[in-house]
Order: C-alpha cells, then sequence, then structure tokens
C-alpha cells in the first residue's frame, strides 16, 4: 500500500534526507520518496500504518509535522520551526 502525506517544516535538501532516514526507519515501510518543492511524501508500506507513528519519528528527526494527504489540514495553525539543519 502507498500513501501520501504533506510534510510541514521541510526547508533544504538536508531536511528531505532526514525526513526521509526517519521514515525509513518505521517498522514496515518498504520504501519512501521524500520532495522538497511539494512538501511531500509518498510512504509505501506492507500495510497501513497510523500517521502518529510517522509523527513520532519525525519530531525525533527534527520537529517536522506529517499529516496525511497532499496538503496541510486548514485548522491547523503554523508552528515555528525550529529543527533544521541549515
Amino acid at each position: 500500500m502507498t500513501k501520501k502525506y504533506f510534510i510541514e517544516g521541510m526547508s533544504c535538501g538536508g531536511c528531505v534526507a532526514g525526513v526521509k532516514a526517519a521514515i525509513l526507519k518505521v517498522e514496515g515501510v518498504e520504501s519512501a520518496e521524500v520532495q522538497l518543492q511539494f512538501p511531500q511524501a509518498m510512504i509505501k508500506m506492507e500495510s497501513d500504518i497510523p500517521t502518529n507513528i510517522f509523527q513520532r519519528a519525525l519530531i525525533k528527526a527534527g520537529h517536522y509535522e506529517i499529516h496525511e494527504g497532499e496538503q496541510k489540514p486548514q485548522l491547523q495553525t503554523k508552528k515555528a520551526h525550529s529543527g533544521c539543519c541549515c
């Protein structure tokens, strides 16, 4: 199964690499493609993995936020990003 997620907080290639590495460490993930221009990830997994599992992994990687779908939900408020590598 493959799902698309919006990733908030990435600002450079180092962020993309860190997010991808964190996602790939989650048990059950087969592959991940992360891009900066449209801040999203396509994650292929053995079975459905709850978004909160990915969120925990990304907080450890640099305080990124992940939301299922292509865009950030409108009800969320923007948080200052402090986890960038640059």
